[in-house]
């Protein structure tokens, strides 16, 4: 058991301090396996044992060793693609070079090629010559087929077929009203609007002949006053009407507007009372 681990402990070391791949077994991850399903079975049976301190060590060497290694691969991968297939340098070609990093595994090999071919695929989908095959594509003009010819001569036969459809009915114009009508009109629908009318129809006329004033009849609603009855300790506040009010005490009734009362309410610091 202790002899692998000081060959992970070696190969840690190995990997740390080289740009390349260290040297390892074929079986080199079936081997990692092996080492620690045993340090699993031994610290199962010993509780007391190394066993379970060597297994946390083991794995943290193992995946150390296992991502270097990963990272090494991939860039041999990068870098050899990019000798290999040339981009926007006219018609690209791909031309593989032989650079194969040493001492792959078969598991580490079989990484290696997939990592070239998507990188192929990735460089042949913006390659000049994918580019200009679309644009060969896209430039070629679309012709439309020729409508025939309408045929604008109305025939016999289609004379005698549209006599037999129904001819469209022609409504009667509106009778139009004179203007003495129209005015005894609006009046007495002026007349009849009340104050709810006009809240309801801001273009509805008062009896003045006059737009409703919403924007006061809103403001002296807001600054009606109402009498509260106080709950706790407030301290002064300035009203919608720009007064002061307050501070105000527990057990206090004061008149303030409609608006600042609603804040008592809501906050229950006071209720409304009626005197």
């Amino acid at each position: 058991m202790d002899q692998f681990y000081q060959e992970l402990r070696k190969i840690q070391k190995k990997e740390r301090n080289n740009g390349t791949l260290a040297r390892v077994d074929e079986d080199f991850y079936a081997r990692i396996h092996e080492y620690m399903d045993g340090l699993k079975k031994e610290a199962m049976n010993d509780p007391f044992s190394k066993a379970l301190s060597l297994l946390k060590q083991s794995q943290i060497i193992a995946t150390e060793i296992c991502e270097r290694r990963e990272k090494k691969i991939t860039e041999a991968a990068v870098v050899n693609i990019h000798r290999s297939y040339l981009l926007f340098t006219g018609r690209p070609q791909f031309d593989l070079v032989d650079t194969t990093p040493l001492n792959l595994t078969p598991e580490e090999e079989k990484f290696y090629y997939s990592l070239i071919d998507t990188l192929k695929n990735h460089r042949g989908n913006i390659s000049l010559e994918k580019l200009s095959d679309d644009d060969e594509t896209t430039s070629k003009p679309i012709i439309k087929p020729k409508e025939p010819p309408s045929n604008t001569v109305t025939s016999k036969h289609a004379a005698e077929d549209n006599a037999d459809e129904p001819k469209p009915v022609i409504k009667d114009k509106p009778k139009e009203m004179k203007p003495d009508a129209v005015k005894s009109k609006v009046e007495q629908v002026k007349k009849s609007k009340s104050v709810e009318d006009i809240e309801d129809n801001p273009n509805a006329f008062d009896n003045q002949d006059e737009f409703y004033d919403f924007e006061s009849r809103k403001v002296s609603k807001d600054t009606e006053l109402v009498t509260m009855l106080v709950f706790d300790d407030v301290g002064q506040i300035i009203g919608v009407d720009e007064k002061i009010y307050g501070p105000f005490r527990p057990q206090d009734i004061v008149t303030l507007p409609l608006v600042n009362a609603k804040i008592f309410f809501k906050n229950r610091k006071g209720r409304q009372v009626k005197i």
